[in-house]
């Protein structure tokens, strides 16, 4: 929100670190960015073929991440992992996910995250949704930077990810 009657020009509370965009591939990466207390990632992606879309922090591929998901009324879990999983999106042509980071440098960095995706089209079918929190269990360094991969046989199309922070 805003208030108008401030008496200064204000601030706004998120502010954009880095917008990214790959036309078509299999990576996405934002390079380096300001390190704040507290991030919002915007992820966008449209596909071709059988996608499933990774993300890493920092270059980070080793089991340092874990992760609880509830997809579309599916719960599962995950430990140890190499990287933050966004799902198997082999029925889905785009999806959307916004994710919230804690981001201090001596904690693991938790983060809640809301995906959705879009498979078949037409009034007669709906979206997919998944909700996951997660953890990188990094406490030495913030996050400053994040790649999106995709492991499936497809690839990209028109990605983008946008990354705000606060501090």
């Amino acid at each position: 929100g805003m208030d108008n009657d401030e008496a200064d020009s204000g601030t706004n509370f998120w502010q954009e670190l880095n917008k990214t965009s790959v036309d078509s591939g299999d990576e996405l990466s934002t390079g380096s960015f300001t390190a704040k207390k507290y991030l919002w990632v915007q992820f966008q992606a449209f596909y071709t073929g059988d996608c499933n879309t990774t993300m890493v922090c920092n270059s980070d591929t080793g089991n340092n991440y874990a992760q609880r998901d509830n997809w579309s009324g599916s719960e599962g879990t995950n430990t140890s992992r190499a990287n933050f999983t966004f799902g198997d999106s082999s029925v889905h042509d785009s999806i959307f996910e916004n994710i919230f980071i804690v981001n201090k440098s001596d904690k693991e960095k938790l983060m809640i995250a809301d995906r959705m995706t879009v498979g078949s089209t037409g009034a007669g079918n709906v979206v997919n949704t998944a909700e996951q929190v997660a953890k990188w269990t990094n406490t030495s360094s913030q996050i400053t930077s994040l790649t999106f991969n995709q492991t499936g046989s497809g690839s990209y199309v028109n990605a983008k990810v946008r990354v705000f922070g606060a501090d």
